[in-house]
This record gives C-alpha cells, sequence and structure tokens, in this order.
C-alpha cells in the first residue's frame, strides 16, 4: 500500500472539521473559468494574501506581482465575493499598497468607505485618496451624494472622504 493511500485511510490524518474552519483557512474562491495562466497567476497571488502566516516581505512581493499583471479587475471582484470582512479589509488595502489605479471603480470604494467598520472605511478612503484616473462628473456627483448621505459613524473619514470628492469636481 502506498504512502498516500495509507494516509488516505488513517482516520487521525485528515480532520474534514478543518477545512471548515474560518480561522485557520480562508473561504475566499475566486472562480476561474476561463482564466489565462496570468489570470490564474493574480488568482493565486490574491489567495495567498490571505494567508495568516504571510510575512510583510511576502505581502510586498505580491504587491509588485499584483501591479505586474494589472489585476484591478480581479482584486475588485475578490473583494464583492469575499464573506469574511477581514477578508475585505486585507483585499481592499491591497488595492492601494499595490500601487494600482481604481479610478474606474470610484464608486465601489467610496461605498467601501462609508462602511461604518473602521478598518474597511479607512482602507476604502485610501484607495479613493490614490485614484488619479479621470473621473467623470456624474460619477463625481453621485460619489459626493453617497458619501454625503452616509451614516457612518466613521465621521473624520467622512468629512476626508467629502473633502476629496469635492477637490475633484471641476
Amino acid at each position: 500500500m502506498t504512502d498516500i493511500v495509507k494516509e488516505l485511510l488513517d482516520e487521525d490524518a485528515f480532520d474534514p472539521k478543518k477545512l471548515f474552519n474560518e480561522e485557520e483557512y480562508s473561504t475566499l474562491i475566486i472562480k476561474r473559468d476561463g482564466f489565462n495562466k496570468k489570470e490564474n497567476n493574480a488568482a493565486d497571488l490574491l489567495e495567498g494574501l490571505l494567508d495568516k502566516e504571510i510575512t510583510r516581505a511576502e505581502s510586498e512581493e505580491i504587491f509588485l506581482k499584483l501591479k505586474e499583471s494589472n489585476s484591478v479587475d480581479m482584486m475588485v471582484d475578490a473583494i464583492k465575493k469575499a464573506q469574511r470582512l477581514e477578508e475585505k479589509i486585507i483585499l481592499t488595502a491591497a488595492c492601494w499598497e499595490s500601487c494600482l489605479d481604481f479610478s474606474k471603480h470610484f464608486l465601489f470604494f467610496v461605498e467601501l468607505a462609508c462602511n461604518d467598520i473602521l478598518l474597511l472605511s479607512l482602507e476604502g478612503l485610501t484607495v479613493v485618496e490614490n485614484c488619479e484616473g479621470t473621473i467623470d462628473e456624474n460619477t463625481l456627483t453621485k460619489a459626493l451624494e453617497i458619501a454625503q448621505s452616509s451614516n457612518s459613524s466613521n465621521r473624520e473619514l467622512m468629512i476626508d472622504l467629502i473633502t476629496n470628492i469635492k477637490s475633484r469636481i471641476a
């Protein structure tokens, strides 16, 4: 009998409950149907960011590779699909830490900035502040409406968000 078969048959070698333990494993799954090799690599990088054992140096390397692969849309999609708050925060931080421009997703990050959860709000605001591309006036007007009507408990962040949006309106 091979070692693999022995391990599969050993009742103590595999605990399926661990697979569903959110404290030990990420629950984010990026659908890869139709992905090319570059997109698969980017998905692997995003999933790697959620590893509890990741070092800062490893994170920095991932941010660089995400920038090189221009994974903007995939990163936004991963944030939308992340079910755990901790994952949303990490992935949102990765957006600005990768030095990519998320201007085409400006409203999405304005909405994140309006969240009541301080860390998610802060990371969303940081992405908004780092958007350097052109944002049309209709989008800015809608962003301002969202920010001004927000009931977020993070008032200082909301003031910063509103100020940032207003500074972009011609």
